[in-house]
């Protein structure tokens, strides 16, 4: 359990996905197929933003005076910040410096200036930022990149000190993060690519996403 700070202001968020979930597209690696092996976390929407984003609109840019703050969550090096398949911020690559194996990787961030490749960082450090309305995810994975590569949770990884945050929203235990690869084996997903081949999350009895205290269900 070597995560040293939360990665993002957790009280801005409602919403965060299971670990294996059929959220997002398939993300998957280390003999684990058509799954998302990551964890979205997403803030509360509010009518305007549906109506926004249901037009086909991607978040735009963050405001300072409204952005969600993200931070490095252990100590380490980015070891690189890649574009995204949409434009929505750049997704960064930290190297743990105690367990240089693992890699966290934070998908749709803004990094702040002078986050570049190279840079070392420390924990709880403020690295970059999202807009209000803007989701972001975060993976961890050893072993390297591609096929090979072994996706773990965040929430495996995070010292109760931390998770304390978590279960003061109602969450009982990091389990309530993670589907187990028994269950998800044997309630596989269906994927054309790298897409998951049906809408699962628009089953009203959906239950791959933890819903935080607080969470208010959106409404026109």
């Amino acid at each position: 359990q070597f995560i040293q700070a939360d990665f993002i202001d957790l009280d801005r968020i409602v919403t965060i996905s299971k670990f294996r979930s059929s959220m997002g597209h398939d993300f998957s690696s280390g003999g684990e197929t058509c799954r998302s092996m990551k964890h979205y976390f997403t803030p509360q929407y509010t009518a305007e933003d549906l109506k926004y984003y249901e037009g086909g609109a991607h978040p735009p840019p963050p405001d300072p005076a409204t952005a969600i703050s993200i931070y490095s969550p252990i100590d380490g090096t980015i070891v690189d910040i890649a574009g995204e398949q949409i434009d929505i911020g750049k997704q960064l690559y930290i190297r743990s410096k105690r367990y240089p194996k693992y890699t966290v990787r934070l998908f749709h961030i803004y990094p702040l200036s002078g986050i570049a490749k190279g840079v070392t960082v420390t924990a709880g450090q403020k690295i970059g930022q999202i807009s209000k309305s803007q989701g972001t995810d975060i993976a961890v994975q050893s072993g390297g990149f591609g096929r090979g590569a072994k996706f773990v949770s965040y929430f495996s990884l995070m010292p109760d000190v931390i998770f304390a945050k978590y279960q003061a929203r109602g969450v009982s235990t990091r389990d309530d993060f993670i589907i187990t690869k028994e269950y998800r084996d044997a309630h596989p997903l269906e994927c054309n690519g790298e897409q998951f081949a049906k809408p699962y999350e628009s089953d009203p009895n959906y239950n791959e996403v933890v819903r935080l205290s607080g969470y208010v269900e959106p409404r026109y």
